[in-house]
């Protein structure tokens, strides 16, 4: 049996993410009440009680998780301390939102899901762009076999700022690979559709404060062959498009509001083998044959539905989480190794 609405939810972290991301999306909904929050900084539990009627402000999330009217706790800290609070949730009996990267190791991740499996409360990761609309359209593309099988997906997140905040700094987990990098892997797994078998990458700090990379670039191979590029920077001033990714009988790019694509039915060529003689002389070096191409401009529409409204339904309606925890952890495996592979230091 789910949860009675509205959801009674407490925001461990009331810094960027828990006050200015989770709180402002839990309000919109209207399926949910915040009833608590935690931060080291008393002017913050102090700002959220006067904006949160009969919400309640703790210094020490211990605290927190032991109100008994709290159904779900939103763990919205600093990524270096996202496992030992998440489990500190799960076990004190909430159910919990873990922000990304839920864990910064393998090791973090498999005690998390270990703790989740021996809680009464569900955890859910907070892959929010798991529902985001061209993701979503492109992957419905891909299924549809528009693009034949698929080679590769190269995934751009490019900008270029002097960022100078903790998220520059490795000793509170920052860099790309723990803050965009989550999201970005997510999807390029999805989109790979097999096991990881290979990764390479190379990290490095283009312009960043601290000393965390703010540039990487990652390429991950899957058992099926599929590689994807994976290249996410606060350091490119000219950047690549969103997503570009080539099948064997076609490719699309994007900027994730537009999808340009440009496809063939192969399968209604005639078969072609190589020929071992000599070319002619005169013409050129490739085969003559006219392919059919056909071009489509797809406007990507909005997103159908979000995070916490997928929480509400999994929490509420006990409707399957589309992001399960082995997903969350073959993210962090990825990450791990890309740590590992790289010479940054």
């Amino acid at each position: 049996m789910g949860l009675t609405a509205p959801i009674r939810i407490g925001i461990i972290g009331l810094g960027r993410a828990g006050w200015g991301m989770h709180r402002p999306e839990v309000k919109g909904h209207g399926g949910y009440q915040i009833v608590a929050g935690a931060d080291l900084r008393p002017e913050r539990c102090e700002r959220l009680q006067a904006e949160e009627p009969g919400a309640k402000g703790y210094t020490n999330y211990l605290d927190l998780l032991d109100d008994d009217n709290v159904d779900l706790v939103a763990v919205a800290t600093r990524s270096n301390t996202h496992a030992q609070v998440v489990i500190d949730a799960l076990n004190a009996g909430k159910h919990v939102v873990a922000e990304k990267p839920f864990a910064c190791s393998l090791a973090e991740a498999d005690a998390i899901i270990e703790a989740a499996a021996n809680a009464p409360g569900k955890l859910l990761v907070r892959h929010n762009r798991n529902w985001d609309a061209d993701f979503l359209a492109i992957a419905e593309l891909v299924a549809s076999g528009k693009l034949g099988k698929l080679q590769m997906v190269r995934l751009c997140r490019h900008g270029y700022q002097r960022r100078a905040d903790w998220q520059t700094i490795r000793a509170y987990k920052g860099g790309q690979l723990n803050n965009w990098g989550p999201h970005i892997i997510h999807h390029a797994l999805a989109l790979i559709g097999a096991p990881v078998v290979d990764v390479w990458s190379d990290l490095r700090n283009i312009a960043g404060a601290g000393d965390a990379e703010d540039h990487l670039m990652i390429l991950i191979r899957g058992a099926n062959g599929v590689v994807a590029d994976v290249e996410i920077s606060g350091g490119v001033a000219l950047g690549n498009p969103v997503w570009h990714l080539i099948g064997d009988q076609g490719a699309l790019t994007s900027d994730g509001r537009t999808i340009r694509l440009r496809w063939y039915d192969r399968a209604s060529m005639a078969a072609i083998a190589a020929d071992h003689s000599d070319p002619p002389v005169d013409g050129g070096f490739g085969n003559a044959e006219p392919i059919p191409w056909q071009d489509e401009e797809i406007t990507i529409g909005p997103a159908a539905t979000d995070f916490y409204t997928e929480v509400y339904r999994a929490l509420v309606e006990d409707k399957p989480f589309d992001v399960t925890l082995e997903q969350a952890r073959a993210v962090v495996e990825v990450t791990e190794w890309a740590r590992v592979g790289t010479a940054f230091e």
